[in-house]
């Protein structure tokens, strides 16, 4: 089965407390089973109940105003992004860093009424690979790669450059995820 891996931005400010954040930008990549990137996937995503950027999100994303005013709203990036992804049709297996993607993922689609029954199985490779390393603290992936001596590639804060460089984790243990 293929992974398929993804990564989202999403608004924010310094203080994140009593605000919900929206997806800005989705990044996604295929890894086949023997752990070639097939296709990736890109696209900003125009915030609706926010729908200007703050200079803290800009700054820490390089998301600029004008990349999410030209952008489409959740509902038809996720359609193209299914459509891309010939979902329903194929079969995957969902991967992110952590939980908080997911349930950002989950929060957006609540608010445009979209349904994401597609999206499972799903695994939070973070939380697996400190399970299976036996690391109590877990640490960001820009760490782990470092500790596997890998450089990040591309830019940090960006959601396709950061699925790349998930993928490259994945790829490296494909045969240990349990899904």
């Amino acid at each position: 089965m293929n992974f398929f891996v993804f990564d989202l931005e999403a608004t924010c400010w310094p203080d994140n407390r009593g605000k919900e954040q929206e997806i800005i930008e989705i990044g996604a990549c295929i890894i086949d089973p023997y752990g070639s990137i097939k296709s990736t996937f890109n696209s900003f995503v125009r915030p609706v109940m926010n729908p200007g950027l703050s200079p803290y999100c800009k700054g820490l994303t390089h998301i600029s105003q004008k990349d999410v005013d030209n952008a489409r709203i959740f509902p038809q990036v996720i359609d193209k992004m299914m459509d891309w992804a010939e979902l329903p049709d194929e079969e995957y297996i969902f991967c992110a860093w952590g939980s908080a993607d997911l349930k950002l993922m989950q929060s957006n689609a609540a608010l445009h009424r979209f349904e994401l029954e597609w999206l499972c199985p799903y695994v939070d490779i973070k939380s697996q690979y400190h399970q299976r390393k036996d690391i109590p603290t877990p640490s960001g992936l820009y760490k782990v790669l470092k500790q596997h001596g890998m450089e990040f590639e591309g830019e940090r804060h960006r959601a396709l450059s950061d699925a790349l460089n998930l993928s490259r984790i994945i790829v490296r243990y494909i045969d240990e995820w349990v899904y």
